[in-house]
């Protein structure tokens, strides 16, 4: 009778586990990056009619989705938007997450938003969260801009993966949702705001730059251009031109992005949107988006060293401190990384 009942109980937590798709390739990567918008995830839900939820059940019920992809993404860096802005809610779901992992792996990076005592008072915001075996943030988390709404839902925030040294500067954003057809101008001056918080030396600490987010536009609107202009890519395209990561009323539309500058790009070794929550019942998914990830091999690049001819002459100098080889029209470091 015992072993009747184990095989149920087993039999309905199968059923009732949320089957998450199979995770996108992202080639040799070391680091993984994942962003998402939660769809607003609070803690404190009886404070905002935002959350879908208004019970502590329903409140972990989400969580424990968000955790279950989480640790099934085997990411290193989290980039969320739509987090209520206070510092408990990515600190709850970093428990949960820890708990799951059975350890003290995960940490979220602190930034001092708190809506009690912003004088701007904005109820949600972009965060991060870390495995701390292999990266940790390098300098701090800062506002892309000081526009009242939007600092605390665009954010920049430098990483360090620990195992080679290499840093990458990664900003998540949220940028004006498609309410109307005004909205276009105010995503316009989202990206604006982005590229001068991204060319601003003091918020940004290494210049391999990798955008993501919930920018809430399509590939052919203005403030998608604004970032092209400024020598962006969007990586998503770059490896799946037929990428989307939310449904519209049965239309595919990729408002989520991951776009990098040339020396980011560079380093990158898949993007992929992973359908979490499109591919499945709502009632079953954690938000209306999907995940987005990006794969990293940090200080390298997609002409390695040793696919050059080593029989061609060569010569090393020094170059700022660098050591440089310079073979035939191609100039690398000692570590294969084409220069031009």
């Amino acid at each position: 009778m015992k072993r009747y009942i184990l095989f149920v109980l087993l039999g309905w937590m199968m059923m009732s586990a949320w089957a998450l798709p199979n995770k996108p390739s992202l080639g040799n990567a070391r680091i993984i990056v994942l962003a998402n918008n939660l769809e607003n995830f609070y803690y404190n839900y009886d404070e905002s009619s935002r959350p879908s939820y208004n019970t502590d059940a329903g409140r972990e019920a989400k969580a424990n989705k968000i955790v279950q992809m989480m640790l099934a993404s085997g990411a290193d860096i989290f980039a969320f938007c739509e987090v209520e802005a206070k510092p408990i809610t990515l600190q709850y779901l970093v428990q949960k997450l820890n708990t799951a992992a059975g350890g003290d792996d995960y940490a979220a990076v602190e930034d001092g938003i708190d809506v009690e005592t912003d004088s701007y008072d904005n109820a949600i915001k972009s965060g991060f969260v870390y495995k701390k075996a292999t990266v940790e943030p390098y300098g701090n988390d800062v506002a892309a801009t000081n526009v009242s709404y939007y600092k605390n839902t665009m954010r920049i925030q430098a990483w360090t993966e620990k195992a080679t040294g290499e840093r990458f500067t990664l900003s998540m954003n949220h940028f004006k949702a498609m309410s109307d057809e005004s909205s276009k101008a105010k995503r316009v001056d989202n990206a604006t705001w982005l590229m001068n918080g991204l060319s601003n030396s003091s918020k940004v600490k290494d210049p391999d730059i990798l955008i993501m987010g919930d920018l809430n536009a399509q590939m052919d609107e203005d403030c998608i251009t604004v970032i092209q202009n400024k020598g962006y890519v969007e990586q998503l395209i770059r490896f799946d031109a037929n990428a989307y990561s939310y449904v519209y009323y049965g239309s595919n539309e990729l408002i989520d992005h991951a776009f990098a500058n040339s020396t980011m790009a560079d380093q990158i070794t898949g993007a992929a949107v992973w359908h979490t929550n499109t591919s499945t019942y709502y009632s079953d998914r954690y938000s209306d988006h999907d995940a987005v990830m990006v794969g990293l091999c940090l200080g390298k690049d997609a002409t390695p060293f040793d696919n050059v001819d080593v029989t061609e002459p060569a010569q090393k100098i020094l170059r700022d401190g660098q050591v440089i080889i310079i073979r035939g029209e191609g100039e690398y470091t000692i570590t294969g990384v084409r220069l031009k």
